[in-house]
């Protein structure tokens, strides 16, 4: 045997497996280390969504109770104090455009406040061409001025503001804003409230909030012109009556020939509500299409955290696809309401009244319009659906604007439905005040409306009356009960 080289130098091999295993637990400390650390990341990450999440659940809630509000006051008055409560910023301040004197004034504010400093800032004025605001004719989304800014322009607003931190978002159109928002803190007491930053966070969550305000805003920018319309419209039926007077005679002559075009005086009358079918698809798919809206920025921004996982896409599809059925559903019922009626079938009437309904939910909501549907037994009519459907439309849409005419505080429309002696009865009442007495053996005549001729045809009801009476050989009339009018159909 060939002895070993005295030179070759043997590691024992107990020495090798120490230095392995030093090897391995030094590779297993950094792996948990980067571990550790990604999930600290991870943490931040649901925080931040968590937080998000929250705030989207609180702006949710403040449109539900600010879509059916009618005082834009209102809206000013919730807005700050939502920023102040859930926003967490120090200050919150609405500044109003006025008209008469081309500037902003405070119209609403909440936060921490000394008494004297509240006094001082109800008094703010800003003139809409102040230097420090002429980003925002640009198109500017917000102004910001964080606690060191420099800017000349901005840090001479902090002292009138009372703010030494603060965000201006403009609310309405960008070349002269209908409003002002403003939010921030003062030197004293930032510490204690969310910053004024340009953190994505901040600016989406302020983003969002400016967004859906702005949107309300503009809705009832758009109802105030409606009124100032109907106050027209009102000076308009003065000269209306005068003229109606040299008419009347020659009306009372026409009626027989008239009565005679009933088919063609309902076909009319179709055509007249087309306009008020379509502005309640649009109502009605507002809320539908604000809904996809948040459901695309919360996978935009799922993406961009963590990544978008196949469960989350599954359930973000799933909710997105139920909106669109049900604008499509709305779709549905529309078309159905035109769909002319060739003979007479027996239909369930707790399903025709679910569909009108369906049809002014938009209109109804926006009017903070509330409806209650009793129903004893399932009646069933012998007749024409969509006839019956124009007659119910004709009836709500008079109960609505009687409703909204008389600022009633809380709207109701209350519909029963049972069987009474052998005949199917549906009331449809509301709390509008009632008709007056020396008008109501006139409703149901043809051409007679108190709308004023650039709101009503007159030929609503009397169309009812054919439709109930002629083509389903029933009674429709009317009467005043507690503190509004009831319609009873019996067929």
């Amino acid at each position: 045997m060939k002895g070993d080289d005295p030179t070759t130098s043997r590691v024992p091999v107990k020495e090798l497996s120490i230095d392995m295993l030093l090897r391995e637990k030094e590779e297993l400390s950094r792996q948990v280390k980067r571990l550790i650390k990604a999930e600290g990341k991870l943490y931040d990450y649901q925080q931040e969504l968590d937080v998000q999440l929250k705030e989207y659940k609180e702006l949710y809630e403040l449109n539900r109770r600010l879509s059916g509000t009618f005082d834009i006051e209102n809206i000013f008055r919730e807005t700050v104090t939502y920023v102040v409560q859930h926003l967490e910023y120090e200050r919150a301040v609405f500044l109003r455009r006025s008209e008469a004197s081309q500037s902003y004034l405070a119209c609403a504010l909440d936060g921490y406040y000394d008494p004297a400093e509240v006094g001082l800032v109800a008094e703010l004025e800003i003139a809409h061409d102040t230097p420090c605001l002429s980003p925002l004719s640009a198109g500017a989304e917000y102004l910001i001025c964080t606690a060191d800014s420099h800017l000349q322009a901005l840090v001479e607003l902090r002292a009138r503001l009372l703010l030494n931190e603060y965000l201006i978002y403009p609310l309405g159109s960008h070349s002269y804003p209908h409003a002002l928002l403003v939010v921030g803190n003062s030197a004293d007491n930032a510490v204690f409230h969310r910053r004024v930053t340009e953190s994505r966070g901040s600016l989406l969550s302020m983003g969002n909030l400016a967004g859906l305000v702005s949107s309300l805003i503009a809705n009832q920018i758009l109802l105030e012109k409606r009124e100032r319309a109907r106050e027209e419209a009102k000076r308009a039926e003065e000269k209306y009556r005068q003229l109606s007077e040299v008419l009347e005679q020659r009306v009372r002559e026409a009626v027989d020939e008239l009565r005679q075009k009933d088919k063609i005086m309902i076909l009319q009358g179709r055509q007249a509500v087309m306009g008020e079918m379509l502005s309640n698809i649009a109502h009605q798919w507002r809320q539908p299409l604000n809904m996809v809206a948040l459901l695309v920025q919360d996978l935009q921004m799922t993406s961009k955290m963590q990544g978008l996982s196949e469960a989350f896409i599954d359930s973000t599809v799933k909710r997105t696809l139920e909106v669109i059925s049900q604008m499509s559903k709305t779709i549905d019922d529309f078309r159905y309401f035109f769909r002319p009626d060739k003979e007479k079938v027996e239909f369930p009437v707790a399903e025709i009244i679910e569909k009108t309904l369906s049809l002014l939910q938009g209109s109804f909501n926006i009017h903070g319009i509330r409806t209650e549907v009793a129903q004893t037994g399932h009646p069933v009519i012998n007749g024409y659906p969509t006839e019956f459907v124009q007659v119910l439309l004709n009836i709500l849409i008079n109960a609505r604007d009687a409703l909204t005419a008389n600022h009633t505080l809380h709207p109701l429309v209350s519909i029963k439905l049972f069987t009474e002696g052998g005949k199917t009865v549906v009331s449809i009442s509301d709390n509008a005040g009632g008709v007056p007495e020396e008008i109501r053996d006139k409703i149901f005549e043809p051409y007679f409306t108190t709308k004023g001729p650039e709101q009503g045809t007159g030929i609503g009801l009397f169309m009812c009356k054919t439709i109930i009476e002629k083509n389903m050989q029933g009674v429709l009339t009317v009467r005043n009960v507690g503190d509004g009018a009831e319609f009873r159909i019996e067929i």
